[in-house]
């Protein structure tokens, strides 16, 4: 009841003294934010100290005890997913002080797009180091969008956990930081039983719906195709939503009612109530066409959602929807940590934080764990892969994340995440990157439900890539749509432009596949116990799975192994 009280007093209040109120409350923040970056080396040494404390009686606490920096890079090697399960599948088995002297009772898990299922333990240590970004994250969001505390928010979530064998559970790592799932959070528009709908299609319309009766002034997703998932929701049932919102009903047909369980479907519909003014709007809206989300929530003050790698021709096409609002990227952070946070809507960079996790940055294309530079070596314009070292027992951990050094704040790093490690294919020096696939598409304009690319090795012939996307996308045919991606892809692309020129790359290709094969496939992720909004389809495929998931099997691909991917 106070939260409330507080939430609605500040509410009133202009913009700029919502920002002086967001700057007072976050004092110590800035502070200690303006200590670590004004020497990026001191507050990195404090921290590992205190993370090899919190794992003095672990097994690899004891291996490498009180290391400072230097040594560390020097003595412990590299890790990853692979060589840290074994130690994560005894703690699980109920061993301890394997990875850190405390016994986890939560575990973080990763989407498993690429692979088998992590899970990350979950110490009190990792949950005040994801923290530290976290504060960060909150005050630039509050300085960049202060309507934001006027109204309330809409998002996905993924609040359901699972129980391990041995009690210990598991889920999102937003659950985990969060303190667990509060159906009652003032900034939530769209109830939490909502998330439990098995049914793809009506999750997003159920969550619209009470969004629609809402006061809504941010919507936040960590993808942004999930924000362009709710505006095509509101187009394509906007005359049902508005019957729903006359009558205090769902404005979900019953078909699609009827794959509710019967006591959601009774707890949500308590909740719902008649806006006829929404209504109405709504109808206004539309007058004969799919209404916007600018539109139909004037309040918007913005967006939150990620902002690298190969989101922008997603963002193009949010903005058709959400109008010109200013667009905060979450900040660098995974299931793994949270190692950055932004300082602005200007660009997707992040600032990597050296009071947070420990991170170390290796050279693109460098192996040799030893030669990792620390945060107040990084240069701007570099790219680097992410190491990190965190108190969940993450020891010299490689993300498999590229990202490019673009500033400084102070003494501490800018970077901007530009692609995995493993999603830049290179069949004959070209280093094709997700990025460049992003841009070529916005650089179409192209809108389509999805689209992937893979490289093709024919039984004869020059090698080249193709182009999978839904049979109605292409346009006018699918020739044209291939030659004019081709063009895109070699404008962005110097070395794609040579490697095409010189005869070396075939021209790009286009197969087809069924109309809704990636909204198809995403339910069977999400079906299949993937959190919805963790699920992200890659807009280059380097093995071709993909595209053979998406009904494209006729498509020869490559492995990093055996085509020379870079």
């Amino acid at each position: 009841m106070l939260a409330r009280i507080a939430k609605n007093l500040v509410g009133r209040c202009s913009d700029d003294t919502i920002r002086r109120l967001a700057a007072t409350a976050f004092t110590r923040t800035e502070r200690q934010l303006a200590v670590a970056c004004a020497d990026p080396r001191a507050a990195q040494e404090a921290r590992l100290q205190t993370i090899m404390a919190g794992s003095a009686q672990s097994e690899l606490g004891k291996r490498h005890a009180r290391k400072n920096l230097e040594a560390f890079r020097a003595e412990v090697p590299l890790s990853d997913w692979d060589s840290t399960a074994p130690f994560v599948e005894r703690m699980l088995a109920g061993e301890h002080n394997v990875l850190v002297d405390e016994h986890p009772v939560y575990y973080a898990t990763t989407s498993g797009t690429t692979g088998r299922r992590k899970l990350i333990p979950v110490t009190s240590g990792f949950v005040a180091e994801c923290r530290t970004a976290n504060r960060v994250l909150y005050r630039t969001m509050l300085q960049a969008m202060p309507g934001l505390v006027r109204g309330q928010r809409l998002s996905m979530r993924s609040p359901g956990t699972e129980v391990l064998d041995g009690g210990a559970e598991a889920g999102s790592i937003t659950v985990a930081l969060g303190g667990g799932v509060d159906d009652d959070n003032l900034l939530d528009a769209v109830p939490t039983a909502v998330f439990s709908i098995k049914d793809f299609p009506t999750r997003y319309a159920v969550a619209m719906r009470f969004a629609l009766q809402a006061r809504l002034t941010v919507a936040a997703a960590i993808n942004p195709s999930t924000l362009q998932l709710f505006a095509e929701t509101l187009a394509t049932h906007h005359e049902a939503f508005a019957r729903g919102l006359d009558d205090g009903d769902f404005g979900v047909d019953e078909e699609r009612l009827g794959t509710i369980p019967d006591d959601i479907r009774s707890s949500l519909r308590a909740r719902l109530r008649k806006v006829p003014v929404v209504a109405q709007r709504l109808r206004m809206a539309s007058d004969g066409q799919a209404p916007t989300m600018a539109a139909v929530f004037p309040e918007l003050a913005g967006l939150v959602t990620w902002k690298g790698g190969a989101s922008a021709w997603w963002l193009d096409r949010v903005r058709t929807s959400y109008g010109d609002l200013p667009i905060l990227d979450y900040g660098y952070a995974a299931s793994e940590g949270c190692f950055g946070a932004p300082l602005g809507t200007n660009d997707a960079s992040s600032l990597l934080l050296p009071h947070g996790h420990v991170v170390e940055l290796l050279p693109e294309g460098e192996t040799d764990g030893t030669k990792t530079v620390f945060l107040d070596e990084a240069e701007p314009g570099q790219r680097y892969e992410v190491v990190v070292t965190t108190s969940a027992g993450l020891w010299r951990y490689r993300m498999y994340d590229v990202v490019e050094v673009v500033g400084r704040h102070d003494k501490a790093p800018l970077a901007i995440f530009r692609h995995k490690a493993g999603t830049m294919c290179s069949i004959t020096g070209e280093k094709l990157g997700e990025g460049h696939v992003a841009a070529a598409l916005a650089r179409m304009g192209f809108v389509g439900a999805g689209i992937c690319l893979t490289p093709h090795y024919p039984a004869a012939g020059t090698p080249g890539y193709v182009a999978v996307v839904e049979a109605r996308d292409v346009t006018p045919t699918a020739g044209a749509f291939a030659a004019a991606l081709d063009a895109a892809l070699m404008a962005e692309n110097d070395e794609y432009r040579a490697k095409r020129d010189s005869l070396r790359l075939a021209p790009l290709v286009v197969r087809t596949v069924d109309d809704d094969a990636f909204v198809t496939h995403r339910r069977r992720r999400v079906a299949d116990g993937a959190p919805d909004a963790h699920v992200k389809l890659p807009l280059l495929s380097v093995d071709g799975a993909l595209p053979r998931l998406l009904g494209a099997t006729d498509i020869v691909g490559s492995t990093a192994s055996d085509k020379g991917q870079a």
